[in-house]
């Protein structure tokens, strides 16, 4: 038994590959519009996702959570108050409670803009745009909105233009039991993940297919451990140029930034320079 249990776990450690997402990283780099274009329009709108999309971009990231009634919608925050009219919690309002929401509150010019569910946002993005959705639990262990995504996920038959993205190893492995074909992310971040979570060998415990490390956490050794593993990796939020050309430089595969045309500019530099 225990020698059983020794191959599984080893196998388990170390003879796991990440899904091929080639198909993903064609015009590599992949460049993505944090919560579309924020400094633009109101972040997790279709505004947002739009102008990300009109400025150029392939691909755009997005904060989704599900609501008391089980429906998902775009926001980064919990709390209304910090970019919206409203008042109290996503996710213990319903739907029809958010519909009078404005989230345009710091663009006059463009308010009310709504809150929209993911299934709109997914309706009204050109069918070649990549969709990074970061899922926003209410709980370490909430795994709510994880279900509902992967069931809209194949609704919608979207595996080949998604990717689920978390920090919480939890959601991962969640995603991956209920569909082994839908792309996964692991999120890294000094401030809100715990430090044994940053670790490289811990991605051995999650199986991402792809790794989203804050900009900073960003080093050569890195690069080359992704690489070995074969785990695609995507940078964030890098609103900085010449930190955007060194990463490049580095061979990152993708970026997610706040200003769509500064990551163009900086892609376009690199591949001038080829």
């Amino acid at each position: 038994m225990l020698a059983v249990f020794l191959a599984i776990m080893a196998k388990h450690l170390f003879f796991w590959r990440p899904l091929d997402v080639d198909r993903l990283y064609a015009n590599s780099p992949l460049l993505m519009g944090h919560r579309g274009s924020p400094k633009t329009r109101p972040e997790n709108t279709s505004p947002s996702f739009n102008h990300a999309v009109e400025s150029g971009l392939s691909a755009v990231e997005i904060d989704v959570m599900a609501t008391r009634d089980g429906k998902i919608v775009c926001s980064h925050n919990h709390d209304l108050e910090r970019e919206t009219d409203g008042l109290g919690y996503v996710h213990e309002m319903g739907y029809d409670d958010l519909k009078g929401v404005n989230a345009g509150i710091k663009y006059p010019e463009l308010s009310p803009t709504p809150i929209p569910l993911l299934e709109e946002v997914i309706d009204e993005l050109p069918e070649e745009i990549f969709l990074n959705i970061e899922i926003k639990p209410e709980k370490p262990f909430g795994l709510k909105t994880a279900d509902l995504l992967v069931k809209l996920i194949r609704e919608k038959n979207l595996h080949h233009r998604v990717v689920v993205s978390s920090f919480h190893p939890f959601i991962i492995w969640r995603v991956k039991f209920l569909d082994k074909g839908i792309p996964t992310a692991y999120i890294w971040s000094n401030q809100l993940v715990p430090k044994i979570l940053r670790k490289p060998w811990f991605i051995n415990l999650v199986h991402p297919d792809m790794l989203n490390p804050e900009a900073h956490l960003v080093t050569e050794n890195l690069v080359s451990y992704a690489r070995r593993k074969g785990v695609r990796l995507n940078v964030w939020t890098v609103n900085n140029y010449p930190a955007m050309i060194w990463l490049l430089k580095q061979g990152v595969d993708g970026i997610i930034s706040d200003y769509p045309n500064l990551m163009l500019k900086a892609a376009n530099s690199i591949k001038g320079n080829q």
